[in-house]
């Protein structure tokens, strides 16, 4: 492996220095009922809405964090952020959350169409897929919206910009290490960013908006290749001659497989209801403690498997959508499952989070959480 994509793994970090104990303090699971955390998570993100609307800042106390230089990865922060909080204000509801999803929204179409920061960084292309979601499911929630033709006019100019930054192997990625950055980057896909925007796409897609065949059947032969045979998926592309790395073993790969299934079924692929069991499994029973370990760790991909801790609220949230495909009998076994590990991430504030990320870490743990636990609650009839 060359040191380019060893830094894709390894993440950047700014400073390269550990923060102390303190500063990022272990998880306390969390025993509340599941529609106590569901409230108490609404009203944080309700409480914690910035005046335009938007969600999360470029703010930090610490001494340690992700590259993600101004303007532009910061803006990608905090549209990504944003749009995901649109998705759980809509899928938890709750007092002030159409209020809160409304403002989100508006500035949404205003803010969605982020540059990339640079040939380095295109975090931007996370901003896309979440605006993209988002955006889809208002659309089929209400067509006749008077924000309707705002919205539809935002996904034409953000399916464009991700045909503009899809990568040469046909999926997407958030860096670029090579020595010669390119205008459409040349560098590697990685399958779950890859997996987040074809969610996106397809949501806007069956809302009416066009997307060229060829872009998402790029992006689906990419995922597909990144398919091995025990189920796992791999990190990236430029990993394909080092399946057997940890972070490309079943249990390194677990917080990805939901997220990658989920993607490929979208797009019509068809998925066994034993290979969604099978993912869902190695995350909820096999190897959580594996994807515990990395929580709140500030250093990327330094745990067991070289997991990160961004990785855990983010698989559980796809966690939740895979879960709906099983047979009843068997959702409602992992949905108790499913609630307590992303209990496992609740701070006493109503909040939860996983890493540390300027001031993103909290609304997006928050908004993965509140998907994943009223995703979870449809399946267990709580009320």
């Amino acid at each position: 492996m060359n040191a380019a994509a060893a830094l894709v793994l390894a993440g950047l970090m700014l400073p390269q220095e550990r923060a102390g104990d303190k500063a990022f303090p272990e998880p306390r699971a969390a025993d509340v009922p599941l529609v106590e955390a569901l409230g108490s998570g609404v009203a944080w993100l309700v409480a914690h809405q910035a005046p335009d609307g938007s969600f999360g800042s470029h703010e930090t106390a610490r001494p340690i964090e992700v590259l993600a230089s101004v303007p532009g990865s910061q803006e990608a922060f905090q549209v990504a952020t944003t749009a995901l909080c649109v998705i759980a204000l809509r899928e938890a509801g709750g007092a002030g959350a159409d209020a809160a999803a409304g403002r989100a929204l508006d500035h949404l179409v205003r803010a969605c169409a982020v540059k990339r920061q640079s040939g380095l960084e295109h975090y931007n292309v996370w901003s896309f897929g979440y605006a993209l979601q988002c955006f889809g499911e208002e659309l089929a929630r209400n067509p006749r919206s008077p924000r309707a033709a705002g919205i539809r006019a935002a996904c034409e100019r953000l399916v464009e910009k991700l045909g503009r930054y899809q990568t040469l192997d046909g999926g997407w990625g958030y860096l670029s290490l090579g020595p010669v950055p390119t205008m459409q980057p040349s560098e590697t896909s990685m399958s779950f960013t890859t997996a987040t925007i074809l969610v996106g796409v397809q949501r806007a897609r069956l809302a009416g908006v066009a997307v060229p065949g060829t872009l998402v059947e790029r992006a689906v032969a990419e995922i597909e290749r990144s398919r091995l045979p025990d189920g796992a998926f791999l990190y990236g592309d430029y990993l394909q001659y080092r399946p057997r790395m940890g972070i490309n073993e079943r249990s390194g790969s677990a917080c990805r497989a939901p997220a990658c299934l989920y993607a490929l079924e979208q797009c019509g692929r068809k998925i066994a209801p034993s290979d969604y069991e099978t993912a869902l499994a190695d995350l909820l029973v096999r190897f959580p403690d594996y994807q515990k370990a990395g929580v709140r760790r500030p250093i990327p991909h330094e745990s067991w498997f070289y997991i990160s801790g961004y990785f855990y609220l983010y698989g559980h949230a796809y966690a939740a959508y895979a879960l709906e495909k099983l047979p009843a009998e068997k959702q409602r076994r992992l949905a108790k499952l499913l609630v307590e590990a992303v209990l496992y991430c609740r701070d006493p504030d109503g909040s939860f989070w996983d890493y540390p990320l300027y001031s993103f870490h909290k609304p997006y743990g928050t908004a993965f959480a509140l998907i994943a636990l009223a995703r979870a609650r449809r399946v267990l009839g709580v009320e």
